[in-house]
């Protein structure tokens, strides 16, 4: 008979299984240093977003010293669209520090937003071809269907659509 002494699992009555592992303390311990680094991160986006803020404040400057407005607002759109990019990107990461998962929704839309932010600019200043234009409209599509796929098939969705 197993010397060892075994403990009821609460999930599954009758069933019984071994201490806890090295290998379940070394995921513990993972767990930890993760969380310890997110909580650390999160002030360092919070500043990182607020020093892009002051960034497209100081763009303003930019507008006014520039010689025509078309010019100075080059500069204005280009960091007002790029915060929307890292907005995305710092959704993503709270999301993460949130719930220890990456959701591929808020990955698509930072590459949305990217995509779209490529093709204003790129139409703003009039450097676009029309090959250019075609392959980043068959890219947005593509992104979008997936995009509408991950909401249609999420994984929270079809769980609760089964319950």
């Amino acid at each position: 008979m197993d010397a060892r002494p075994h403990r009821q699992e609460p999930d599954r009555p009758g069933r019984t299984a071994a201490l806890p592992r090295a290998g379940d303390f070394a995921s513990r311990m993972f767990r930890k240093a993760l969380d310890l680094v997110m909580m650390l991160l999160v002030p360092l986006v919070v500043v990182a977003l607020m020093m892009g803020v002051a960034r497209v404040f100081l763009g303003m400057w930019a507008v006014w010293r520039s010689p025509t407005i078309a010019a100075g607002f080059d500069v204005l759109v280009t960091d007002v669209l790029s915060m929307f990019v890292v907005i995305e990107l710092l959704r993503s990461i709270m999301e993460y520090a949130h719930s220890h998962r990456i959701r591929i929704t808020f990955v698509i839309d930072a590459a949305l937003v990217f995509l779209v932010r490529e093709v204003m600019i790129g139409l703003y200043k009039h450097a676009l071809a029309a090959a250019d234009v075609a392959a980043l409209a068959v890219l947005l599509l593509v992104l979008g269907a997936v995009r509408l796929s991950t909401v249609r098939w999420s994984p929270d969705v079809t769980h609760a659509a089964a319950d």
